[in-house]
C-alpha cells in the first residue's frame, strides 16, 4: 500500500467510529515514520521521542496506541528498555467490512396485502419518467441561468395572430 492508500484507510475508520486528536496524531506520525523507512515494518520508535514530538503524555500515548490496535490499523510491541524501542506496523484492511456495518441491523419484512403493494407503487411512481424529468430539470436549470422563462403555446394561439 501507498502513503495515502494508509491514510485513506484512516479516514475510512474515523468514519465509523470517533477518532481523538491524540489517535490522528499518532496515525499520521506512525505512517510518515514507515515512509521514512522504506515501509520495512515494524518500525522501531522510542515512546519518548513519540511523546516529545507530539505533545503528548505516556498515559495519552498509550490510550491511542491501545485505541488504533483495537480497530485494526496498527500492530506494535511494547519497548523494554530505552534501548529496545517499541515497534510498530500498519494493518492493510481487507475489503470485506461487511461484518461489522451489518451487526444490528434488522428489517421488518412484513406482507403487504395487493392493495397496499399498488397504492405503495403509485405513490412513488407519479412523476413521468427518471429521462423526462432528468430532462426537463436539465432545461429548467439552463433557461433558469440565462434569465429565460419557459411559456408552452400550441400552433393553434398563433394561427389567429398572423
Amino acid at each position: 500500500m501507498t502513503y495515502i492508500d494508509y491514510m485513506n484507510q484512516f479516514w475510512r475508520a474515523s468514519s465509523m467510529e470517533y477518532m481523538s486528536a491524540s489517535e490522528v496524531a499518532l496515525y499520521a506520525f506512525i505512517v510518515n515514520e514507515c515512509n521514512l523507512h522504506r515501509w520495512d515494518m515494524p518500525v522501531p520508535c522510542s515512546t519518548v521521542r513519540i511523546c516529545e514530538v507530539l505533545h503528548m503524555s505516556k498515559q495519552t500515548l498509550c490510550t491511542a496506541r491501545k485505541n488504533l490496535a483495537r480497530r485494526g490499523l496498527i500492530t506494535f510491541t511494547d519497548g523494554r528498555s530505552r534501548h529496545v524501542p517499541s515497534k510498530y506496523s500498519l494493518l492493510e484492511w481487507t475489503d470485506d467490512l461487511t461484518v461489522e456495518l451489518t451487526d444490528g441491523l434488522t428489517a421488518d419484512f412484513t406482507l403487504l396485502k395487493d392493495k397496499e403493494k399498488d397504492n405503495f407503487i403509485k405513490s412513488d411512481s407519479k412523476n413521468f419518467s427518471f429521462k423526462e424529468r432528468e430532462k426537463t430539470n436539465a432545461n429548467d436549470s439552463q433557461n433558469r441561468r440565462r434569465g429565460v422563462k419557459e411559456i408552452s403555446a400550441t400552433a393553434s394561439s398563433y394561427e389567429g395572430t398572423f
